[in-house]
């Protein structure tokens, strides 16, 4: 086949048909999580709270989560400059990364498991499927650009009523996942395989976000050469400047131009970089399965230890602004001390405990991301008919279930201490610095929740496998109520629905365990666990 994109409309028309159902969660999705919390600012930014709003969207750590605001006092502090600085980036991470996920299953998954040789038997073209997959991804974030911005328009919300600016949120969050796409896209012609082509985009993904958390604290102008700061830097509501939507196109184009030249170059069901070469007789551990699992994991593992340590020594390092960010005049700050989760009137020493029970659940909701990843693997591994080969072997299915579970549980634990460690070698040189051991108690009860959240997995993996990435759903719900949750001033019914809110007992007093609680969690957790493997005992291996 001399044209390379012969058939490229007949392969579109499949995928549409394919992928319609997705199309439908994918633009319920988008609306749910960046229109929603449209009436909610509105309420929480008031003449009488502007002051305190904007302290609080200026301070280090909201600015290093969501990237800072553009109102350059307080003065002109709205609801829709708060809404404008902190959706974007939270809302563009989430479907970005869904983008890189879908792009890659796609593309370089269907290679892997044969699809593509198949395909290019008939007279399809080379590269028809990729162009394909591109032109619906552009296609539908086109469609979920319009119907976000008229979703807000039709909220008539005050500094948000031009059609205009909500186009430019829109576009903010829509572009950002057709760059990331193309990015992936890119990623998946240099990697021989699927897996480490998904590890390499989010990996790319998560460096980029920690960069831009440096460059947004000490020098914006920095920012403008990421371009995952271009998602917030135009400044919708305020500057509205279309000029970083531009870049973002820009630079998907020279994305995809080199991706296609790399496919086109290289034959099916291979990369560019070579796969990595193996002994010729593997050592004992290896040749175990728990030593099989725990090796083909240690890439990941190490990648996202290593990156919760950076994002620990970056907050480390605030710890000791803290008491100038809050202290002074605490009726100014007394919302900036609520979503930092620190008490009027304390000292710097309680103020510093107090912020950091803040990060530790940042820190766990990242080690909970990755020990979801581990866990899923069981799955992907039946959906593949790999775990069928096992179990010619003699391996159990307890083994095999337990092995998934502790390995997933262990590494999460191992995360959640590396971004610990990563604070206290921030800090440790400070005046007044907190010590490891007090840390250790503050941070590391946070990997019961962790559990809770693997716990619900091993449910879902036993009773829905097919459905187990649902669990990404309240991962989801618990981010959102941890970090904006007191920000809205969300009824405490509702925040309860996170896990990580109960692992403390009160605010007021630093590293007090809510015991009880902690108990009730894991026991429920083993619970849960017991369940999930009395159900994946019973039930047949799926595939595809």
């Amino acid at each position: 086949m001399n044209q390379p994109f012969h058939n490229t409309g007949f392969m579109l028309r499949l995928l549409l048909k394919r992928d319609g159902l997705k199309y439908l969660f994918w633009l319920l999705g988008l609306l749910i999580y960046a229109a929603s919390g449209v009436g909610k600012l509105e309420l929480a930014v008031t003449t009488a709270t502007k002051q305190s709003m904007y302290a609080l969207f200026n301070g280090p750590a909201l600015v290093s989560l969501f990237g800072p605001t553009s109102v350059s006092d307080w003065q002109h502090f709205t609801a829709a400059a708060a809404f404008g600085g902190l959706m974007p980036l939270t809302t563009g991470l989430v479907f970005s990364i869904i983008t890189m996920i879908y792009v890659i299953n796609r593309t370089r998954k269907e290679e892997d498991e044969g699809i593509t040789e198949l395909l290019r038997s008939f007279q399809i073209g080379k590269l028809s499927n990729t162009l394909s997959v591109v032109l619906e991804l552009f296609c539908l974030q086109v469609i979920l650009t319009f119907a976000l911005a008229l979703s807000i328009q039709l909220q008539h919300a005050l500094g948000m009523t031009h059609f205009s600016q909500n186009l430019l949120f829109a576009s903010s969050i829509t572009s950002q996942s057709v760059m990331w796409g193309m990015i992936a896209l890119l990623f998946a012609q240099l990697f021989p395989e699927a897996s480490p082509a998904k590890g390499a985009s989010i990996g790319f993904f998560g460096l980029l976000y920690i960069i831009r958390m440096g460059t947004d604290i000490k020098d914006i102008a920095l920012s403008w050469f990421n371009p995952l700061s271009w998602s917030y830097l135009t400044g919708v509501y305020v500057k509205n400047n279309w000029l970083p939507i531009l870049y973002t196109l820009l630079f998907a184009a020279v994305m995809l131009v080199i991706a296609l030249v790399l496919e086109i170059r290289r034959d099916v069901a291979v990369g560019y970089l070579p796969q990595s070469k193996a002994r010729a007789h593997a050592g004992y551990f290896l040749s175990t399965f728990q030593g099989l699992v725990l090796r083909l994991q240690r890439i990941s593992a190490l990648g996202w230890v290593f990156g919760l340590f950076v994002l620990g020594l970056t907050y480390g390092s605030m710890i000791s602004k803290i008491g100038t960010l809050v202290g002074g005049n605490s009726n100014t700050n007394h919302l900036l001390q609520k979503e930092l989760q620190i008490t009027q009137g304390s000292n710097q020493m309680v103020m510093k405990q107090q912020f950091l029970s803040t990060i530790y659940v940042v820190l766990a909701l990242i080690a909970t991301c990755f020990a979801i990843t581990l866990l899923n693997k069981m799955v992907s591994e039946e959906r593949h008919q790999r775990q069928e080969q096992l179990y010619a072997l003699p391996n159990s299915r307890f083994s095999v279930y337990l092995t998934y579970v502790l390995s997933a549980f262990g590494l999460g634990t191992l995360a959640q201490l590396g971004g610990i460690l990563g604070i206290y070698v921030a800090q440790a040189g400070q005046k007044n610095a907190v010590s490891f051991s007090a840390m250790i108690k503050g941070g590391l009860p946070f990997v019961i929740g962790i559990w809770f959240v693997l716990g619900i997995l091993c449910l879902l993996i036993a009773f829905l496998p097919r459905f187990s990435n649902a669990i990404w759903v309240y991962v989801g719900l618990s981010f959102f109520l941890s970090m904006i949750g007191p920000i809205l001033d969300l009824p405490q019914g509702m925040l309860k629905l996170n896990v990580f809110d109960w692992i403390m007992k009160t605010n007021s007093a630093p590293n007090t365990l809510n015991t009880p609680s902690l108990f009730v969690l894991v026991f429920l957790t083993l619970i849960m666990i017991a369940l999930g493997f009395v159900a994946y005992k019973k039930r047949d291996i799926i595939s595809g």
